[in-house]
């Protein structure tokens, strides 16, 4: 069995009226969203987008319409990504601001030989295929299912993906998305957040139930 390797995880909300101009690094600690001792190593901030970027891994992206706090992963789930509480602190200090939907995505891969042939192998029917006279050589399959309050997204499809200290790797590589529609206040969308743990556990159990026995 070959292991769900996580890449990166994010949440993002989007809103009728972000202000990039505001987001910083003193932005973020004088309001208590990242802990105080925390050093930025990269930031842009513009009216149009601000980007704030820290050695964890930890990722701030705003422009006019979308928020994304992101975290780049080390091939393993964790226990906690602060991220999701990031991001509840950050509309807590905005409250007036409308936000209209809100997002958790993770970005996994899993390490399979001709991952093309395994996704036409385990979801598209080939005797179709074979019926038409054409030669189907890969495929992309997105999946939806409806879940309290919300969609579960999961996009398969073939590629190449990579871990530490390792080259590129042929593997299926997943984008699996939790979708809401609001519009949300800053409470409801704590709500959602704080149930990041539950979410993630149905991710996990549910991604290899649809990659089968040749997960």
């Amino acid at each position: 069995m070959m292991p769900l390797i996580l890449h990166w995880v994010n949440v993002v909300i989007l809103a009728k009226s972000h202000n990039p101009s505001i987001l910083n690094p003193d932005f973020l600690r004088t309001n208590d969203i990242v802990p105080p001792d925390w050093e930025a190593k990269e930031v842009l901030t513009t009216p149009a987008f601000s980007t704030v970027r820290y050695p964890l891994g930890v990722v701030f992206l705003l422009d006019q319409s979308r928020l994304e706090v992101k975290k780049e992963c080390d091939i393993s789930f964790q226990d906690n990504y602060d991220i999701q509480n990031f991001a509840a602190r950050y509309v807590k200090v905005l409250p007036h601001v409308s936000y209209t939907s809100l997002g958790l995505n993770w970005h996994v891969s899993v390490e399979i030989d001709k991952p093309e042939w395994f996704i036409i192998e385990r979801f598209v029917r080939p005797e179709s295929w074979k019926e038409s006279g054409a030669e189907l050589m890969q495929s992309s399959v997105k999946l939806s299912f409806q879940i309290e309050n919300g969609f579960c997204n999961v996009n398969f499809s073939p590629g190449k993906a990579k871990m530490p200290e390792r080259k590129y790797y042929p593997a299926v590589i997943i984008n699996v998305n939790f979708h809401y529609d609001g519009p949300f206040t800053a409470d409801q969308i704590d709500v959602i957040l704080k149930e990041w743990k539950n979410t993630e556990e149905y991710l996990k159990q549910l991604l290899p139930k649809l990659l089968g026995e040749a997960y």
